[in-house]
């Protein structure tokens, strides 16, 4: 599998992102509540992390708010892997946030120097990424949530899953476990 930059594009949480190693970290320095990011086993993971909902809300509230005012960390590799495919083509973020402003306030910090080629489309739902990357002729695209790699694939988009504890499931998809997994699969 060799990819064109351009045929590409990335969801943000769990990919271009460490957002859910953060949740785990504000989890336990905000309310006290410990989390082993390996036992989230479930993309809904109140399924199997023993958390007041109440609370979970509040924190992904401010993950989803100001992701450019905390500690949000870039998945290792990312910013290097995406600067190279920026000098071949621009990049496309397709995200199942309600909004995209904080994401793209969150790349003007991380990736002031990329940030002008990174195009960043907020669904506000999982289920509404196909269009968006139909419109741009995309043809695969790189997801931490299994279900939405199923529907990507069912419409003829070739989904890449980023490891992550709750995708380690059966499943029929190429699944990669860092960003230097996906330069590899970049034809450069």
């Amino acid at each position: 599998m060799k990819i064109h930059p351009a045929k590409i594009a990335f969801d943000f949480d769990g990919v271009v992102a460490d957002t859910f190693r953060l949740f785990v970290k504000l989890a336990d320095s905000e309310f006290g509540i410990r989390i082993n990011y390996e036992s989230i086993s479930d993309y809904n993971f109140l399924n199997v992390v023993k958390m007041d909902k109440a609370l979970a809300d509040k924190l992904i509230e401010i993950l989803t708010e100001i992701p450019h005012g905390i500690d949000l960390s870039p998945n290792t590799g990312a910013i290097q892997i995406l600067t190279k495919i920026s000098k071949v083509s621009p990049i496309l973020f397709v995200t199942a946030r309600p909004y995209g402003k904080p994401v793209e306030k969150w790349i003007e910090q991380t990736m002031p120097d990329i940030k002008d080629l990174i195009h960043v489309e907020a669904t506000g739902d999982y289920t509404s990424k196909l269009p968006f990357l139909k419109k741009n002729d995309i043809t695969y695209f790189v997801e931490d949530r299994l279900d939405t790699c199923s529907q990507l694939a069912e419409s003829g988009i070739t989904p890449i899953v980023y490891d992550q504890p709750w995708n380690r499931g059966s499943h029929i998809f190429k699944v990669v476990e860092n960003w230097h997994d996906i330069d590899r699969l970049i034809q450069w």
